[in-house]
């Protein structure tokens, strides 16, 4: 009862929000329910860990969930003089009791999330020489820092370049180009990505089309420590999402209540050789 009525005053109060509530920080509850996969038929030797033979919408069972999972993402995006910072977390499992004895150890609230800051030389040198410098579709080139955290793994970095483009009918797009650092391996690789986001309207009603990449393009070697005798692949991942403001038509603020879905499609999932996941996952967003 108290958790119903909790709930229910904070969507209440999200409701009431003023209507220039900026997007700045916002929560993603998204859910995978394997209907496809069969408990009984996992590709591995030891029948544990693996992927669902045959399933179309399923994760890989693994050190981070089940085929069916659950998964709350906390994420910030803060602009600043000279750059941006943007901050994920994304919990599996997020309403398990700890004590849960069929869980495997991850799911027991188990996290992967990173911090990414960027330094704009570009927006320094304005400030410094008083003029505005135009580069056409780059609008922009930053110094990138992100740091990892996967909680069976520890800690790994990337540090790079990110080049924002200034493309007509997007709201934003970039461009990254980073050097991945694994402690968990003996060598580093070059990743690629980008991300992109699009708001548009079909009558009266808003959308948003948005999503990212990354791809690893050489691998990171052989495996240290826990990870001996394995090797860091190379890898590619993708979520594009596709959210409508189901707050707007029933006259609440809009732009802070969407729901839709997120498509993710894995090969090498985790650097691993073989792992490959396609999964469509429900989603509802809160804008704070």
């Amino acid at each position: 009862m108290f958790r119903s009525a909790l709930l229910a005053a904070t969507l209440f109060a999200v409701f009431l929000s003023p209507l220039n509530a900026h997007a700045g920080v916002w929560f993603e509850l998204l859910r995978a329910p394997c209907l496809t996969g069969n408990g009984d038929d996992i590709k591995q030797d030891n029948g544990v860990i693996g992927r669902y033979r045959g399933a179309i919408d399923c994760f890989n069972k693994d050190f981070n969930g089940d085929g069916s999972r659950t998964i709350l993402s906390i994420k910030a995006f803060q602009a600043w003089e000279y750059g941006t910072m943007f901050l994920y977390y994304d919990i599996t499992g997020p309403f398990n009791s700890g004590a849960a004895s069929d869980l495997i150890p991850n799911e027991r609230n188990g996290f992967f999330g990173g911090i990414t800051v960027t330094l704009s030389p570009k927006r320094i040198a304005e400030k410094a020489t008083g003029r505005q410098f135009q580069w056409g579709l780059l609008s922009d080139v930053s110094l990138k820092y992100e740091a990892e955290h996967v909680s069976k793994f520890g800690m790994l970095s990337y540090y790079g370049l990110q080049w924002d483009l200034a493309v007509p009918v997007l709201d934003f797009m970039n461009v990254t180009t980073v050097i991945r650092d694994d402690a968990s391996f003996e060598g580093i690789d070059f990743q690629v990505g980008a991300a992109f986001q699009k708001s548009f309207s079909i009558l009266s009603q808003d959308f948003i089309l948005s999503g990212f990449f990354q791809t690893g393009l050489f691998g990171e070697g052989a495996g240290k420590g826990a990870n001996a005798g394995s090797e860091g692949n190379q890898f590619f991942l993708a979520q594009p999402q596709f959210l409508w403001d189901f707050g707007k038509p029933l006259h609440f603020t809009p732009g802070k209540l969407y729901a839709g879905f997120e498509w993710q499609v894995a090969w090498n999932r985790y650097l691993i050789e073989g792992k490959t996941e396609n999964v469509l996952q429900g989603m509802i967003r809160w804008n704070i």
